[in-house]
């Protein structure tokens, strides 16, 4: 994308990109929203029939119709769904049916634009069957990027096997051998089943350290643009990016 047409990207007729955001409890969902709307813990704000905003109602009810958006990022509008773990066959029908009639928006505002699936990494199990059902159909224009979360696990993971198998690495020799392992461990327990999927992600991305200060999520926006097949969408997801980093910028001069 040129510069002249994200300069353009301010007059596009696109009011608001909508994303799905799936993922089970303790995914990171909220941590990656705040990254990506620059909010710094500010709560966000549910919008009723009118597009007028009100008091954030509790997202723990997962009603995949709510739309809610940050006050710092007006570009995007959200739609929440727990995951599949807990919901099951119910959960993945809703998800289904609000594919399929986000897709017959007669304006672009209102049609669904893309779906973040975060993945976490930070459990035992690795990627169960419901969790996988989501490719097992196509959700036609829309893409999929899977978003491996809290890959920092990984790394305690593969120190944890290296202390248990050989008592006589030293801290140092455990620390060099750790991200190998750690990517090992990512390849069995994650890539190797999500690349075994009928319909398989647009894109895939990997997110650590979330929890710290000074990481973003601007390689999400990124690859959500690249996933798009509408240069008016591509462009408006680049332009929202834009804004986010002028306004980190800002804030470090003005520090």
């Amino acid at each position: 994308m040129s510069q002249e047409q994200l300069e353009n990207s301010n007059n596009l007729q696109v009011e608001h990109f909508r994303i799905l955001v799936i993922g089970n409890a303790n995914a990171g969902k909220t941590t990656i929203l705040e990254k990506v709307c620059h909010a710094q813990g500010r709560e966000p704000v549910c919008l009723n029939n009118d597009s007028k905003l009100e008091p954030s109602a509790s997202r723990g009810n997962h009603e995949i119709e709510h739309q809610f958006q940050y006050p710092t990022a007006h570009g995007f509008v959200f739609h929440d769904s727990c995951g599949f773990e807990a919901g099951g066959a119910v959960e993945l029908q809703k998800v289904r049916n609000f594919i399929e009639s986000r897709a017959k928006g007669a304006q672009l505002k209102d049609q669904l634009h893309a779906i973040w699936y975060c993945l976490p990494t930070s459990n035992d199990r690795g990627m169960t069957d419901k969790e996988m059902s989501l490719f097992e159909r196509s959700t036609g224009n829309v893409p999929i990027i899977a978003i491996f979360t809290k890959m920092d696990a990984l790394d305690q993971e593969a120190r944890n096997q290296l202390m248990f198998n050989d008592d006589d690495l030293s801290r140092e020799a455990i620390e060099k051998k750790v991200p190998d392992l750690a990517e090992e461990i990512f390849q069995k327990k994650y890539l190797k089943r999500l690349n075994e999927v009928k319909h398989k992600p647009r894109y895939v991305v990997y997110l650590r350290d979330m929890n710290k200060e000074g990481t973003n999520c601007d390689e999400l926006i990124v690859r959500t643009s690249q996933a798009l097949d509408r240069d008016t969408l591509k462009l408006f997801c680049l332009s929202i990016l834009r804004i986010n980093i002028e306004s980190r910028i800002k804030q470090v001069i003005n520090k």
